[in-house]
């Protein structure tokens, strides 16, 4: 459809995030990994403090800690010092250098100064990568898939040949999209392997930020996918990439080494779970287990009771590219009217929906959005959806206004019935509440 703007001088109230809290974010799914922030003490304390609060679990992150006169002196030296510190105090397997507006504006080049670190200490068995997101460009969802692509680079570089792999045709690669929970990337990793494929997600935040009570501290992270499983991941017979964004990785392992790879946009609602088991039933001869046969009935069963709630209603959301896609599809599938739709950045997959959608931030959804009866955002819409009277549905990030959201499932049969109905209680609170206030008023 089309890709609108409104003309305005400044944003207000964002939707788009810093791509490095993207970046930070992926590393969080790498066992014993530590991102290091290349930037001042406040571009680590912004990612970690929202993580931290979406999460509710500690968030590995350190910094270079800039001042003012290292940009304009040499700030590699604080980043060659922060190095030093990390490796000998934390002894990391994984360290991603993420990079900054004010290092990328001031033009630092701290992927030459990692690659000539690495070689003068003879760096092996471990993983170092840099990545360049300038927050003047992309949200976190390209953050997200940039720090991935740099990463299964670094993998390549290291072990991948073209003529020396053994491929394993029952071992699937999956390269799940920034917008999925922990909850998410679990209910797909158990979906693929119900058909009897080796599943390695990269990276793997279902098991890292999924809530655990394990003893002890750390600095690093726990849990997520080991660097060995990450290397054991090149031998796969298939990548699964879900997210558009995610596409680029998924092209990179197949340019190197010929994995072919297969793109889904979203799992969400019935045509994108259906898709999705369709393709997995092709290619690996298995029929569709019973449990997900019985889901999509009770899916449908459940859109048939909620459709009273849902008849006449409209509502706006504002998300990243690849969830508002999602999102969109899901709606469309209970006969929801999109009054608008926003984005944090244009991406090829926003450009093709047959949707109008903006390129904005939240004060946008108020202004387009006006009249609508569901708002969906995160937390930071809250007073949004209040001015024009919408019943609020938390989702994306971050979502700090109620407990477990990481843990909700959107994907596949199961989420979207836990979405509809989530949203049909919503909206049936919302009516409640005016007929309270109408006979109150009276």
């Amino acid at each position: 459809m089309t890709v609108n703007r409104r003309k305005k001088p400044a944003a207000v109230n964002p939707v788009k995030i810093g791509q490095s809290l993207g970046a930070v974010l992926a590393l969080q799914g790498c066992y014993r990994a530590m991102p290091l922030i290349h930037g001042s003490q406040g571009c680590s304390a912004f990612p970690k403090a929202l993580l931290t609060r979406h999460f509710r679990e500690p968030i590995a992150v350190q910094t270079s800690a800039l001042q003012e006169m290292d940009v304009i002196f040499d700030a590699n030296r604080n980043l060659e010092e922060a190095l030093n510190i990390v490796l000998s105090k934390h002894r990391p397997d994984i360290i991603g250098i993420v990079g900054t507006e004010l290092t990328d504006v001031a033009g630092v080049d701290y992927q030459t100064m990692l690659k000539t670190y690495k070689r003068e200490r003879n760096m092996r068995g471990g993983l170092a990568f840099a990545v360049v997101l300038p927050d003047f460009r992309g949200s976190l969802e390209s953050g997200f898939s940039s720090a991935v692509e740099a990463m299964i680079d670094e993998l390549i570089q290291q072990v991948g040949h073209r003529g020396s792999r053994n491929v394993n045709t029952r071992q699937i690669t999956l390269l799940p999209g920034s917008f999925l929970t922990p909850a998410d990337v679990m209910e797909l990793k158990e979906m693929i392997s119900s058909f009897g494929f080796d599943v390695i997600s990269v990276p793997d935040i279902s098991t890292s930020l999924s809530g655990h009570l394990l003893t002890g501290f750390s600095p690093l992270t726990r849990g997520g996918v080991p660097l060995d499983s990450m290397l054991q991941s090149l031998q796969s017979g298939l990548t699964i990439a879900v997210g558009g964004s995610m596409e680029r990785p998924a092209r990179r392992l197949h340019n190197a080494l010929g994995t072919p790879y297969k793109v889904f946009s979203g799992a969400m609602g019935l045509k994108a779970t259906d898709e999705l088991l369709h393709f997995l039933h092709q290619i690996s001869g298995e029929p569709v287990p019973l449990r997900y046969c019985w889901q999509r009935e009770n899916l449908l069963d459940g859109m048939l009771d909620a459709h009273f709630q849902f008849a006449g209603i409209s509502a706006v959301a504002a998300l990243e590219p690849d969830h508002l896609y999602s999102v969109s599809g899901w709606l469309e599938e209970l006969g929801v009217e999109q009054k608008a739709l926003i984005a944090s950045y244009e991406t090829p997959l926003v450009a093709g929906m047959e949707r109008e959608v903006w390129i904005g931030d939240l004060d946008d959804a108020e202004v387009l959005g006006k009249g609508a009866d569901l708002w969906i955002s995160s937390s930071h819409g809250i007073a949004g959806a209040g001015r024009i009277e919408a019943a609020f549905m938390p989702a994306g990030f971050p979502v700090w206004s109620e407990l477990g959201a990481y843990m909700s499932v959107s994907v596949g049969y199961r989420g979207a019935m836990e979405w509809s109905n989530k949203a049909g209680n919503l909206l049936m609170r919302r009516e409640a509440e005016r007929r309270e206030s109408s006979v109150r008023h009276r």
